[in-house]
């Protein structure tokens, strides 16, 4: 990796001859000490291959290596010349720009970025050379040539991933469960009113089916959190731009993010002409609307647990204080899955998650991750009866985190990671078809990529880690009717006990359908409800 470059720096009025004969000598201090400093292999430095002066001009070409950037190069000719001029002729730079600006790479890559400093990005001869546009010194003072190869690397290494977010590999599943219900209940709910569609992704649900879904939150805090000591905290659900930026989420996953603006001004008489746009058309434009608005500073929650990272910046930690183990089940998650994908209660644009966080010493995440896989195991087998299977992922985060590394042959769970939880859904095929399996939650140690981006300290210095586990409350649901179906006598016990009776659901004279009168009544009958 190599870098190129022409440093034009400005002076505030032309040099005398007697500077510019002292400039061949600045060159070669130049080049043998201050762009070779804090390198030992001089290929990995900077060094100055031509100059030229014009009036007030002075125009340094430059090729350097991978740990003294062109623009690193030019800073330091700046700086060094700053204080020659300043001493000896009272003379100031007025502006410094990096012109012609060039990273060269081994290889021909095959990339795409679309950024505004770049101006041309060619492959050939086994070569590939980034050309950028000319940068004013305020670019310059920003780590520009690192971020750029960082980003660059970044991009043909997910390539060479293979285009996935992660890698999945078995390591767990239960034995095979014997299957009486086949119907697709996402089709059935719907049909007999207790749940029913507002917009893509998003469902009002009735009292039915809100009454089993709050049940079974129950059960899940019930059986695994609160033996484990996790206490319940409030997260909130719309956060800054600022958080996602910390965590990677706005860089890795924009397209599934739903971003919110607030209004330019709590004045109502600025929205006067909404107002009245609104009275004589009746409908709401959104075009019109956005003239209103800020510019997306938030975005809805989508990971749930950032908030609890923001909450510990900067804190400092004590062997007494730890670890932390909270959950929060306070309100809906967001994600935009695209209107093709969306399903029923399977896929959803807004969600309920019990989101799971912990916060320790490595040994200490790792033990409370191994006790809560057991927990889990034990939920899902014995008190659900589920048939289930277990994944070790490689989040690619991680990986260009430098948190974990690619995923071998060999498993090993105590680094950071994440498995995922998968239900079998029988209507949608055969268990040998990926399609026929729901992920339902998961579970991940994070290392110490949060602590380090947010700035989590133990007052020792030591590494703190984190973990965190979501589980779709839906997909629980969805996983155990799907399995089991609507017979109460075909619930486990635990299930059974927990879901004593169901309030009634509503009818009025065209809902649900009437095709669905009967079929509903029959299925409140069979879990519990008394039809009048």
């Amino acid at each position: 990796m190599k870098f190129y470059g022409k440093a034009r720096i400005k002076l505030s009025k032309s040099p005398p001859e007697e500077f510019l004969e002292e400039l061949t000598n600045i060159v070669s201090k130049l080049n043998e000490e201050t762009l070779l400093r804090g390198v030992k292999n001089p290929e990995d430095g900077a060094r100055i291959i031509s100059f030229s002066f014009k009036d007030d001009v002075i125009t340094f070409e430059i090729e350097s290596g991978r740990l003294i950037p062109v623009h690193t190069a030019a800073l330091r000719i700046k700086n060094f010349l700053l204080k020659i001029l300043g001493m000896h002729y009272k003379i100031g730079i007025r502006e410094l720009t990096l012109e012609s600006p060039k990273v060269i790479l081994n290889g021909e890559l095959r990339i795409n970025i679309d950024i505004p400093i770049i101006e041309e990005i060619a492959s050939s001869n086994g070569q590939t050379i980034i050309t950028l546009k000319p940068l004013n010194e305020s670019l310059l003072q920003k780590p520009i040539f690192q971020r750029l190869v960082d980003l660059i690397t970044e991009k043909e290494q997910r390539k060479q991933w293979g285009g996935k977010i992660e890698h999945w590999q078995k390591i767990k599943e239960s034995q095979r469960k014997e299957i009486k219900f086949r119907d697709d209940p996402n089709v059935i709910l719907e049909e007999i009113g207790w749940i029913s569609n507002v917009a893509p992704g998003q469902w009002l649900f009735t009292p039915p089916f809100a009454h089993i879904l709050r049940k079974f939150e129950e059960m899940l805090i019930d059986i695994i959190l609160k033996p484990l000591g996790f206490m319940e905290a409030i997260f909130p659900k719309m956060e800054p731009i600022s958080i996602g930026l910390k965590t990677g989420h706005l860089k890795g996953t924009p397209n599934q993010m739903i971003f919110a603006s607030i209004p330019r001004s709590y004045n109502i008489e600025e929205f006067e002409p909404w107002q009245d746009y609104v009275t004589i058309y009746n409908e709401a434009n959104p075009d019109f609307l956005k003239s209103f608005l800020e510019s997306p500073k938030y975005y809805l929650c989508f990971a749930q647990c950032p908030p609890f990272y923001e909450f510990l910046s900067k804190k400092v930690f004590t062997e007494k204080h730890l670890p932390i183990k909270w959950f929060d089940r306070s309100g809906p998650s967001f994600r935009w899955e695209g209107a093709g994908g969306l399903r029923g209660i399977e896929r959803l644009v807004e969600f309920h998650r019990i989101e799971i966080v912990w916060l320790g010493t490595p040994d200490q995440v790792i033990e409370i991750r191994n006790k809560l896989l057991e927990r889990y195991e034990y939920f899902m087998d014995k008190v659900l009866d589920l048939e289930w299977r277990w994944a070790w992922v490689t989040p690619w985060f991680l990986v260009h985190a430098g948190e974990t590394e690619e995923m071998g042959d060999k498993i090993d769970i105590n680094q950071p990671g994440t498995i995922d939880f998968e239900a079998y859904l029988p209507y949608k095929g055969s268990r040998d078809d990926n399609k026929s399996w729901l992920e339902i939650g998961n579970i991940s140690i994070h290392g110490a990529k949060y602590t380090r981006a947010f700035r989590v300290q133990h007052a020792s210095g030591s590494v703190l880690w984190t973990g965190c586990s979501g589980f779709g409350v839906e997909r629980w649901v969805l996983a155990f009717l799907s399995q089991k179906g609507f017979e109460r006598d075909s619930w486990t016990k635990t299930v059974q006990e927990y879901i004593k009776d169901l309030p009634s659901g509503l009818e009025a004279a065209n809902y649900p359908s009437p095709q669905y009168l009967n079929l509903k009544r029959a299925i409140e009958e069979k879990v519990g409800i008394k039809c009048e």
